[in-house]
């Protein structure tokens, strides 16, 4: 009966999740452009993307710019805002749920009204900037200032770290903070040597989820750059995506996504091996 009510997933991790993987393998040791037959070529593919291919690099410094920012920026901002969400202020579940929503509003309706935002001639920011007697910045189109603009945009839409961090917040035992007040300790004492070893766990699992999610970022730079300006938002699954679909060379697209999969994998282990001893569990 187990193995019954388990067949369904089984079915849907074989059809949706191990066959396609070991498709886009297969794939990217051929040369295909989706309208004849792929032709095996070997690790070609591989071999033009690590010499040969003038955006990989730019597509790997882009992303790991964005991952290393929207999860360092992003895992401070979410655990502060639990922090405050989780003392008794007024209104506590209207701000719960204000901001939780940006999670659930599908990601290109967001990004579209960013866009509009950022806008260098009538957009919300340089209004309010032209107000202060600033000058206009062209957000989205230089250098300087599109990446840093797409991780402000991806900072305000995680509203499932706050809720996680909420869940664990409200999990650390009153006992152990009454014992800290007892003993003379501060909100500082409780918050480093109580709330914070406790939260590893939860610490852990939102920095491991963030950091795999960031590197897949796709719908910004789809949206609002199109990877540019100058391959600056050119992140590795819009340039997938674009080798892919617009230039319709598929084998070399699959190349990149075995290159991004073994990445993401590898780097999951580091995590794994250098934050998992690390962690703080109530019974330790």
């Amino acid at each position: 009966m187990a193995f019954a009510l388990l067949l369904p997933s089984f079915i849907g991790l074989i059809f949706y999740t191990l066959l396609p993987l070991i498709g886009v393998v297969g794939y990217s040791l051929t040369s295909w452009d989706m309208l004849s037959p792929p032709v095996f070529i070997g690790l070609e593919n591989y071999r033009n993307i690590l010499t040969d291919d003038f955006f990989f690099g730019y597509a790997v410094g882009a992303t790991l710019y964005f991952a290393v920012g929207a999860t360092a920026l992003g895992m401070v901002w979410s655990f502060l805002i639990a922090l405050l969400l989780n003392q008794r202020i007024p209104a506590r579940g209207f701000w719960r749920a204000t901001f939780y929503l940006p999670y659930v509003i599908p990601i290109i309706g967001t990004t579209i009204i960013w866009g509009w935002m950022y806008q260098s001639s009538f957009g919300l920011f340089n209004f309010l900037m032209n107000k202060m007697g600033f000058d206009k910045v062209d957000w989205l189109g230089k250098n300087a200032t599109a990446m840093p603009s797409i991780i402000v945009m991806t900072i305000w839409g995680i509203g499932n770290l706050i809720v996680i961090f909420l869940a664990g917040l409200q999990g650390v035992p009153r006992t152990y903070l009454e014992a800290v007040e007892i003993d003379g300790g501060n909100v500082w004492h409780k918050f480093a040597h109580i709330t914070l070893p406790l939260m590893s766990p939860i610490i852990f699992y939102n920095f491991l989820m963030s950091v795999v999610a960031n590197l897949q970022s796709f719908g910004p730079a789809f949206v609002l750059t199109q990877g540019g300006p100058n391959s600056s938002t050119l992140t590795m699954v819009y340039l997938i995506w674009r080798e892919g679909f617009q230039r319709n060379r598929m084998g070399h697209a699959s190349a990149l996504s075995v290159i991004l999969f073994a990445f993401i994998g590898l780097l999951t282990v580091l995590i794994f091996r250098f934050t998992g001893s690390r962690q703080f569990f109530e019974g330790d």
